[in-house]
């Protein structure tokens, strides 16, 4: 994915302090208060893209299941369904937080946008949550929903795999025939790692010069940079996205795998 950190210096860093283990537990008639969200008016779009790149990327074991999660709620989901979501994906048996935490965090990166309804299903307005004390908000706010903002779906729209994959190629063109290789290799079966260093060994795309010395680099890092691009995920062994899947059927029809 893109970087977007340097885009502007005046960047603030997004709150990562998150919600603690008893709020990650709250069922659907949940809200955040309105002092836990960000300051949204005061930022330019560039700042928030800055930031919600800055979430996404902050962790590798969380990075796809945030593309993925922004990507999902394109369409407005309510909790408990964009939870399970998260937790359905392959990628969520080694992530760091729970659920809850990541749907939060993207919140107050700008990438999601918090929906409270009431009971009749109307948006919950701040105008109507004036003078209430916490439990009346409660009372009022009977579900809350995740819909991707237009920061959110613009990073979606940039960095689809199917585009980083292109850039991953385009930009190392000499290794290019290698990580086509890999692609097709472990589209056969899920691969352990073992199984790919065994392939790759002795492979030229392995050599590099760094500070004019001869170095060898590891297979993990073709396996680390396809999984960056939304081509590999590890289920039972490293084997293809349905973006990697799709994106090497594209190849073979053009004649380039």
């Amino acid at each position: 994915m893109t970087d977007y950190s340097d885009a502007n210096p005046a960047v603030r860093e997004p709150d990562f302090n998150g919600v603690g283990e008893q709020d990650a537990a709250r069922v659907c008639d949940a809200s955040l208060a309105a002092e836990d969200l960000p300051p949204a008016d005061e930022l330019t779009f560039e700042e928030k893209l800055a930031a919600l790149n800055r979430t996404v990327m902050r962790h590798p074991l969380n990075r796809e299941i945030l593309y993925k999660t922004l990507a999902f709620c394109e369409t407005e989901r309510p909790l408990r369904e964009a939870e399970d979501f998260i937790a359905a994906l392959p990628q969520f048996n080694l992530a760091t937080q729970n659920q809850y935490y990541l749907l939060t965090s993207l919140v107050k990166a700008h990438g999601l946008e918090l929906v409270e309804r009431d009971e009749t299903g109307e948006p919950v307005t701040a105008a109507q949550k004036e003078g209430l004390t916490e439990d009346e908000v409660d009372d009022l706010v009977a579900a809350i929903s995740f819909k991707t903002t237009e920061v959110g779906a613009y990073f979606v729209e940039y960095n689809r795999p199917q585009a980083r994959l292109v850039d991953l190629l385009s930009l190392d063109p000499g290794r290019a025939d290698t990580y086509r290789e890999l692609l097709e290799y472990v589209a056969a079966e899920a691969r352990p790692y073992r199984d790919i260093e065994a392939f790759l060994d002795g492979c030229p795309a392995l050599q590099t010069v760094i500070d004019g010395r001869p170095e060898t680099m590891q297979p993990s890092v073709f396996v680390d940079k396809l999984e960056r691009a939304g081509a590999l995920v590890w289920k039972d062994g490293w084997t293809l996205t349905e973006e990697g899947r799709e994106f090497l059927e594209d190849l073979k029809v053009h004649g380039q795998a």
